[in-house]
């Protein structure tokens, strides 16, 4: 049987991936996405898809953990038995796991542990959840660091060779005197290395927030284990600010399913059940759009056809749409007729009791829907079931999820568009701290595979919210995919420029990424047309725009960070020196250049750092001919003469670099 790569040339699935139109429009709808992302994390300050109790935190979620979560981590942290008991294991053998259920508060406690090991004195790393316990045991692990590693997927190895791996890494911690914690739900660690995790008592929680004691009692009593420890703690805060007790509880029950378990206990139709269905995967987008694929589930689902009778013309109409939000329903419409659960995380819990109570009878229709919405051509639509989509993963079984939906839509098995909203179910998957390391390890198989299309959607997926997360993970696998892929991987380019817009978007730094690429391109021993593919991803990155047109990404990113001058410079030197890729980095530059206001004068100085960053990290020999070619470059495109006036001034750096030093732009802090 022929594979999918065997096709003919006209039905084979690279062709159609390589195609322009596929590909831009692909990487159009995950972009939408993304902004629809970002949104609700700014919004909520937190990984928020309808879960409650998500830990408002940084969206890089690899690298070395920022000083100010470790401040915020310590904070009023209520050290308790299970915590004792980790601590006394992680300082007899340097290492432990903290296995228990998400919400717990274990990675809270887990950089408690790593302060208390290191003291402060070193900083606390975390690691990404693609390791393996066989990759773990071949890292070098530095003097005396803590390293974390949370939401660690158990590995599915014989034990055998799992006790192999966790002797050698417990070896190479120890000898470097450094503490390493994992947190999971189920560790390949041996027992002796692991602690049932328990969450702190609530009454201690809001004591330590010096609650008063009367008031801690009657609170903790509404707390029930449906409360994650990011909502004890937030009331406990609320508490302390003297918010009366009545308002802070009523904050804490919305977070619970009290509402939604008993809309479900209620008599309900079959027709109730599949409209629960479709604003499971569908809430949140326009009323007519809602309507339109809730009567698509229907028609898949059967209902009308099983009792369809003449009606009269003198017969009247039920309000439907008036009986949707009536009150009492879980449903309400907003101001601009959006239709949206009354309680955000009332989405979760509607999918948890659908999952629970309702079997194939519900799911068959459902799954047969969902593969219809994957492929449709609207990208809110996408978005929205994208995320339903997530939520089941959280609440069900991922790899049921991933083996029904994710890479069954990654393949793109007859339309393109559902491609991309596997990379939009893999970004939003990425919000919860429980799922992230497992929709990874999904992304970096896609990455690897032999089918040309489960490699692009991966890198849809990486230029979204997984790149937001693991940046430089994302950076090196496509770097790889442009790098030594026989023909040219004009997906990949896309990627990448596309992360660096992404990072910049959402984080305001894209510093690691462009110190990583600075290394890869300065350490290439490539020459000729075997470098073009570096040379066209190094300029996508340069000349890159979040929507096509307006302000240039990197002129964004030096007015967030002007000490990514140099690795900028660094990049356009390594463009500009090679003669065919030339003008189109002149193109970028100057796009840049000119995007900046003239009359800011902080704006000119990021301009005059760019330039004496080029003026280092330039050929001697090139700098005259760059300054005539930018000259010129400039007097076509018609530059009006203020900024052409500032441009000539700053060209005359390249022939005579003393007037300007990179002193000029600071230090990198």
């Amino acid at each position: 049987m022929a594979s999918e790569t065997d096709l003919p040339a006209e039905e084979g699935p690279a062709e159609q991936v390589e195609s322009p139109e596929v590909t831009d429009e692909s990487f159009a709808q995950v972009y939408q996405g993304q902004i629809v992302i970002n949104h609700i994390h700014d919004k909520i300050g937190q990984a928020s898809f309808g879960i409650s109790g998500s830990r408002t935190e940084s969206r890089r979620t690899s690298g070395p953990v920022p000083p100010y979560e470790m401040a915020e981590a310590r904070t009023c942290y209520v050290r308790h038995d299970s915590y004792h008991a980790a601590a006394a294991r992680l300082e007899t053998g340097n290492m432990v796991a903290l296995v228990g259920s998400a919400g717990t508060g274990r990675r809270t406690a887990a950089l408690n542990l790593l302060h208390d090991a290191v003291g402060g004195r070193r900083e606390v790393v975390e690691l990404s959840p693609a390791y393996t316990l066989e990759k773990l045991a071949a890292r070098e692990y530095r003097q005396a660091h803590g390293y974390l590693l949370c939401g660690w997927p158990r590995d599915d190895v014989d034990q055998s060779v799992a006790d192999f791996h966790v002797r050698e890494i417990r070896r190479r911690v120890r000898a470097a005197g450094a503490y390493l914690v994992i947190t999971a739900t189920a560790a390949s660690l041996p027992d002796g290395d692991q602690v049932a995790w328990q969450p702190p008592p609530a009454r201690d929680i809001l004591l330590a927030h010096e609650v008063a004691p009367e008031v801690a009692d009657l609170a903790a009593a509404q707390i029930t284990a449906d409360h994650a420890m990011a909502d004890v703690v937030a009331l406990a805060r609320e508490l302390a600010s003297g918010v009366p007790l009545d308002q802070a509880l009523g904050g804490l029950a919305s977070a619970g399913r009290r509402d939604v378990v008993a809309w479900f206990e209620s008599p309900r139709t079959r027709g109730e059940i599949f409209e629960m269905a479709a604003m499971a995967f569908a809430a949140g987008l326009p009323e007519r759009g809602f309507e339109s694929l809730h009567a698509r589930l229907e028609s898949i689902a059967g209902i009308g056809e099983e009792s369809a009778e003449t009606i009269s013309a003198e017969e009247l109409m039920p309000g439907r749409r008036l009986l949707r939000v009536a009150e009492g329903s879980l449903f309400s419409l907003s101001p601009v007729r959006t239709l949206e659960f009354r309680v955000e995380g009332h989405r979760t819990h509607v999918m948890r009791e659908l999952y629970r109570r309702h079997g194939m009878r519900l799911w068959d229709p459902v799954t047969e829907w969902l593969h219809e919405c994957a492929a449709v051509r609207d990208p809110l639509a996408q978005v929205e079931v994208a995320r339903g989509v997530a939520i089941l993963a959280l609440v069900a079984d991922y790899p049921y999820v991933e083996s029904t939906f994710l890479t069954p839509w990654a393949r793109g098995e007859g339309i393109m568009r559902s491609q991309a909203t596997a990379a939009m179910a893999i970004s939003w998957l990425c919000l919860d701290e429980t799922t992230r390391p497992q929709a990874l390890r999904t992304v970096n198989w896609w990455a690897g595979a032999a089918t040309v299309r489960l490699r692009f959607t991966a890198t849809l997926a990486y230029s979204g919210e997984l790149g937001i997360r693991f940046p430089l993970e994302a950076v090196r696998m496509l770097w790889l995919q442009i790098r030594d892929s026989e023909r040219r991987a004009r997906h990949a380019e896309i990627a990448l420029a596309r992360l660096f817009t992404a990072l910049t978007e959402a984080t305001g730094n894209a510093l690691p990424m462009l110190d990583w690429l600075v290394h890869q391109i300065t350490n290439e021993r490539r020459i000729g047309r075997a470098i073009d593919p570096l040379m066209r991803a190094i300029l996508g990155v340069l000349s890159g725009r979040a929507d096509g047109f307006g302000i240039p990404t990197v002129t964004t990113h030096l007015r967030h960070r002007p000490d990514s001058a140099l690795p900028l410079a660094k990049l356009w030197s390594t463009v500009l020196v090679n003669r065919p890729y030339r003008r189109q980095a002149l193109t970028a530059l100057y796009d840049a250049v000119c995007a900046f206001d003239e009359k800011d004068d902080e704006d000119r100085d990021r301009v005059r750092a760019l330039f004496a960053a080029l003026v280092e990290t330039l050929p001697a020999k090139e700098r005259p001919f760059l300054a005539h070619d930018l000259r010129a470059y400039a007097v076509s495109r018609d530059t009006d003469e203020n900024r052409l006036e500032i441009l000539l001034s700053l060209l005359r750096v390249f022939l005579n670099p003393a007037a300007l030093s990179l002193d000029t732009i600071g230090k990198r802090p």
